[in-house]
């Protein structure tokens, strides 16, 4: 996954491609010990009544995904998405913890919208290295975190926007789903 291909659903937090592309890496952060990348992704929220709030998800791997992916190889496994979610007045970013920046860690379906409902026709699959985050734009619709490989889970730290008083439940949130087979990718 590079930022170019997934520009039109959101936007990738990738370290090495960021500093990949600057001239002067002079560390200049934390009295020198640190490289800043400015303005990595965009974080919308269209709500008054929601705040930035961060979770955690720790994520499994299903029995099919649970073996070694590796970058530039095609599997030819079958995966199944049973539910396309988005999230009409928050973006939603997602960040890896606890893999190495070579691994790949997880996979991200996308689609575009037609009529409020996915576009099927558009479905993408990206595979993510343990060093990229994601951030769903506004209203892209996108399947749960598909977490690949032989660990037993991947952790994400999660930005998003919500209501957290519980007599305003507001939910951003818009949810289509699929009966076991009738969506499927190859991995």
């Amino acid at each position: 996954m590079t930022k170019e291909s997934f520009e039109e659903y959101g936007t990738i937090i990738s370290p090495d491609e960021e500093i990949s592309r600057i001239q002067n890496l002079e560390k200049g952060a934390n009295q020198g010990t640190a490289i800043k990348l400015l303005q990595v992704s965009q974080v919308e929220n269209k709500s008054t009544s929601k705040v930035p709030n961060w979770n955690l998800f720790r994520c499994f791997p299903q029995p099919h995904l649970n073996r070694v992916f590796t970058q530039g190889s095609n599997q030819g496994i079958s995966h199944s998405i049973k539910v396309l979610e988005k999230h009409p007045c928050s973006t939603q970013t997602f960040v890896p913890m606890g893999r190495t920046s070579a691994e790949v860690a997880y996979l991200v379906v996308v689609a575009k919208e037609i009529g409020n409902k996915p576009d099927l026709s558009t479905l993408r699959a990206f595979t993510c290295l343990g060093n990229q985050a994601v951030t769903y734009g506004l209203g892209t619709w996108h399947a749960p975190m598909i977490v690949l490989g032989k660990e037993e889970h991947l952790d994400f730290s999660v930005l998003i926007y919500e209501s957290l008083d519980p007599d305003r439940p507001e939910k951003d949130c818009v949810e289509e789903h699929y009966s076991d087979g009738d969506v499927c990718i190859i991995i």
